[in-house]
């Protein structure tokens, strides 16, 4: 009987890794960014979460609700204060700061990785879902997460920035913008722009 062995050489293995490695040289800079696009868009879209969830609980409790940043918006006694996550919490007062027996309804963590601005540190929410003005805070808010890219164009030419805001109207109504141009204009009108 004749045997055969059935198996690659040496030079059929060397082109096999060759061409994995040519295509592994390619993908992995767009992989990369795609990482990194990816973290900022799951930012602005679990603070646009929370400010859903803030206005839905405002209309179902018939009380304010409002959302502030926290330094550990996790936590059971969470508070209002300097930091990149957000709390949802009734407001019964609607003084925008959490107190001890005001109930605490969701905290959003934001990934460390991520740069955020905002031009407020607290969005209150009245019984009717529009966004209630308390204090000096701006009727419309901006908030906005950045890397090292800034708010340059994802690709060359190309409008969308690779930075990822969030905008709320004096109606309540909060959405994601991706537009250079949008972003721009946040840093003349309340100085919100990429650190």
């Amino acid at each position: 009987m004749n045997k055969r062995n059935r198996g690659f050489t040496l030079p059929e293995l060397m082109v096999v890794l060759a061409i994995a490695a040519a295509i592994l040289a390619i993908g992995a800079p767009s992989f990369r960014d795609f990482q990194r696009n990816n973290r900022l868009t799951v930012a602005a879209n679990d603070v646009l979460g929370a400010l859903i969830t803030s206005r839905a609980e405002a209309l179902r409790r018939s009380n304010n609700v409002s959302m502030c940043t926290s330094a550990d918006p996790d936590a059971d006694d969470a508070v209002c204060g300097d930091g990149t996550g957000w709390l949802v919490f009734e407001d019964d007062n609607g003084d925008c700061i959490r107190d001890a027996d005001e109930d605490k309804i969701v905290g959003q963590r934001v990934d460390d990785d991520v740069n955020a601005v905002t031009n407020t540190d607290c969005m209150s929410f009245g019984s009717n879902g529009y966004k209630r003005v308390v204090g000096d805070r701006p009727t419309t808010a901006h908030i906005l997460y950045c890397d090292d890219r800034k708010n340059a164009p994802r690709i060359k030419s190309g409008k969308e920035s690779a930075a990822r805001g969030v905008e709320v109207m004096p109606t309540g109504r909060a959405m994601v913008i991706k537009l250079v141009d949008e972003i721009d204009a946040w840093s003349g009108d309340d100085g919100v722009e990429c650190p």
